[in-house]
């Protein structure tokens, strides 16, 4: 190659093009990938309840793997690359993602106490969230109320936006897993935890009527349909679970006995809410699978089941970062609903998980192969600039 001076460069070796690729897809890494640790986690955690530790315990072990992998990764991309990283938190296209770490952390703490019954871990990473949640929130919210440009809801606002409410509901559960080890101070993680709930709770009413505004203003396309938009559903199973988690607990707290039965009901409506969702949510990923990009009709592997486009396809793949919100919620679903199963009224719904958990690991696999080729596409490409490589990661 010749540069401007008319002098041949030297040659670009192999070793300093994958340096160059690296380092381009550093730069351009979105923090919305805390959201596979988030999937990951909450996968091996249902089947952990599901009583099937084969599938279980080595989910655990490789999500805590990535969880350091990644944190390690954003803690190089913040020392080299400063200025994305801020442009990152004002971007209202990537900013919620950031809310994926608070959820991993929590989930990753979780995983800890669950499997490896490392209580002082789960506590530090407990500690981090409960200090960086209100500063990251309020954050997130002044930007979108004094420093965005005003749009309509359709450009502002997508299923995305619920993760405020998975945010705030990872801090309760841990919290109430915790209380009972921490019994010294049981009565203040209760508190904390009680108040996370009940404002999660009721917001996700006020979010979620938002977010259903935008999917009927105006029409939607296949490529609007986004794995974020599961966490209409999302929200409210992980409601569920932080309700099936501090409810039986707070008989051994005096003065909270009171409110178990409360919690109790209302956890079951948020269960219920949640078990809405899920057809309109597979029936439009049907749709977007199977008509998005699609010239005529579609090969026979994507309506033999339409999921496959997350992990197969040349033209037709469709993975990206935020599938990951797909399956958080479908994992959750999984963990919450045999939660409330353990609660003696609601027994008969432990036949849902047995069947849903298997789809929620086969939509994981499809998910993390999608990942796997993106990964594998900044590796080998030869010119590091390339957009649609950097879009993919």
């Amino acid at each position: 190659m010749t540069n401007s001076s008319g002098i041949d460069d030297p040659p670009t070796s192999d070793g300093e093009t994958l340096a160059a690729s690296l380092g381009s897809a550093l730069e351009a890494l979105n923090p919305a990938y805390f959201g596979f640790v988030m999937s990951t986690g909450i996968v091996s955690i249902s089947f952990f309840e599901l009583g099937v530790p084969i599938v279980a315990r080595p989910l655990a072990v490789f999500n805590v793997a990535c969880y350091e992998l990644l944190l390690a990764l954003f803690a190089v991309r913040i020392l080299a690359f400063p200025k994305r990283t801020l442009a990152d938190l004002r971007n209202r296209d990537r900013h919620w993602g950031t809310l994926t770490f608070i959820v991993a952390t929590n989930t990753v703490g979780i995983q800890f106490l669950l499997f490896f019954d490392t209580v002082a871990v789960a506590v530090a990473m407990w500690g981090v969230t409960v200090v960086a949640t209100p500063l990251l929130l309020y954050y997130l919210f002044a930007t979108e109320i004094i420093g965005a440009r005003k749009a309509g809801v359709s450009e502002r606002i997508d299923g995305a936006f619920l993760l405020v409410i998975v945010c705030m509901q990872s801090l309760a559960v841990l919290g109430g897993l915790l209380a009972e080890p921490l019994a010294g101070y049981g009565n203040a993680i209760v508190l904390l935890s009680m108040s996370y709930f009940g404002s999660g709770y009721v917001l996700y009413f006020v979010v979620v009527t938002v977010v259903t505004y935008r999917l009927l203003d105006g029409p939607i396309r296949p490529d609007d349909w986004t794995g974020p938009y599961w966490i209409m559903m999302g929200a409210a199973a992980i409601t569920t679970l932080a309700g099936t988690t501090l409810a039986p607990r707070l008989e051994a707290f005096q003065g909270w006995e009171p409110y178990a039965p409360v919690i109790v009901g209302v956890t079951f409506l948020a269960w219920a809410i949640a078990s809405w969702w899920i057809p309109l949510l597979l029936v439009v990923d049907v749709w977007k699978f199977v008509t998005g990009g699609t010239d005529g009709d579609p090969p026979a592997w994507i309506v033999l089941f339409p999921w496959s486009r997350l992990g197969f396809g040349f033209r037709l793949h469709t993975y990206a970062p935020t599938a990951w919100g797909r399956v958080f919620p479908m994992g959750m679903y999984t963990a919450c609903t045999l939660n409330l199963a353990g609660i003696g009224t609601f027994g008969l719904l432990s036949v849902v998980p047995a069947y849903w958990g298997w789809f929620a690991l086969v939509v994981w696999a499809l998910t993390l192969v999608g990942m796997s080729r993106a990964i594998g596409r900044v590796l080998l490409t030869s010119d590091p600039t390339e957009e649609p490589a950097r879009e993919s990661v």
